[in-house]
């Protein structure tokens, strides 16, 4: 059994590239780098496995941080930017995984809307949970 967890993550970055428009980071963005004011940073991950005829199956769920900064206050952007997310990752996404994985299910299971604790930072973020139901021949 391999981690179902790496794979969805590697499937992600690159499906996100292509409807956000924006950098993917994983676990966190770079301190030492010049990033734009929009970005996305994939963060927790969990996977739950159990094992069927010739087959393990995962649950994996993966948290999408979008984060915005702005001279205005408001969430429309990182709203904007969530929409997009949610048009190339939902249930009737076909994801595309190594020979020997399957993803039976792909539920989106929250979205919240988070603001920054300093109120002139201007920092409003979109938080998508998402679940997918993996399966990887023995």
């Amino acid at each position: 059994m391999k981690n179902p967890a790496i794979e969805i993550k590697k499937w992600l970055i690159a499906r996100l590239a292509a409807y956000a428009y924006i950098d993917v980071y994983d676990g966190m963005f770079p301190q030492n780098v010049e990033v734009d004011n929009e970005y996305i940073v994939l963060t927790s991950r969990t996977a739950n496995q159990g094992e069927g005829k010739g087959c393990f199956q995962s649950e994996v769920s993966i948290t999408i941080d979008i984060v915005t900064r702005s001279n205005s206050f408001g969430y429309k952007r990182a709203e904007i930017i969530a929409e997009s997310v949610m048009a190339g990752v939902n249930s009737d996404t076909d994801v595309i995984l190594p020979t020997g994985w399957d993803c039976k299910n792909v539920v989106l299971e929250s979205i919240n809307n988070l603001e920054d604790l300093d109120p002139f930072d201007n920092t409003f973020r979109v938080i998508l949970r998402y679940t997918f139901v993996i399966t990887q021949t023995i």
